[in-house]
């Protein structure tokens, strides 16, 4: 697509905010400071769409010995982000003033957001059929949640500005592969676009 194309968007479409959460931007093991370059964009597009607006939160195992599978050698190796280190799950507060109501907001265990089945629920719910996604990290947690959103049949709009990872080689990396892999299905944007087209 060209950058004046017309965007699948309408009053279907849903933005969703993965893991803005203090576990990202102060943790000793998992936090940057990158993740707050990122809150303003965000802000725009949840303050202009606050109802379909969802948000995701990571929420890390109690310890390595409740995690189950590879998920433990992961805790093992940051046993700060644990629940019991007192990882902080909450949403970041410039953001979580603008969460439009609480069930608008759905925890999970693992990368995708489409492993608690209430989000994919919600989303049958509003009919969604395009998803403009933001947040972090661009090749962790938004990009399985991408690639299940693909695989069940939605459209993904990805502004790129509204989206940042702790490593930024990976992040240019999927901003430039998927769409260019995906031009059927995925559509690198910017907030700017998204706002001048979503009704």
């Amino acid at each position: 697509m060209s950058t004046d194309s017309k965007l699948p968007l309408s009053n279907r479409s849903q933005h969703i905010v993965v893991d803005m959460q203090e576990v990202f931007a102060t943790n000793p093991q998992w936090g940057f400071a990158g993740i707050y370059s990122v809150v303003p964009a965000i802000a725009r597009l949840a303050t202009a769409k606050p109802a379909q607006t969802l948000w995701t939160r990571f929420i890390s195992a109690h310890s390595a010995d409740d995690a189950e599978g590879s998920w433990a050698a992961l805790y093992r190796k940051w046993p700060g982000a644990t629940l019991s280190a007192g990882a902080e799950m909450a949403i970041l507060p410039d953001l979580l003033k603008l969460v439009h109501a609480p069930g608008n907001v759905f925890d999970k265990p693992t990368y995708s957001a489409f492993h608690n089945p209430a989000f994919a629920q919600a989303l049958k719910e509003r009919k969604a059929d395009t998803l403009i996604m933001s947040g972090v990290e661009t090749d962790v947690c938004v990009l399985a949640t991408l690639m299940d959103a693909v695989d069940r049949g939605y459209f993904v709009v990805l502004p790129g500005d509204a989206l940042i990872s702790s490593d930024a080689d990976g992040h240019r990396h999927i901003l430039d592969v998927i769409p260019r892999r995906l031009q059927s299905q995925v559509y690198l944007s910017t907030v700017a676009e998204v706002l001048e087209q979503w009704p």
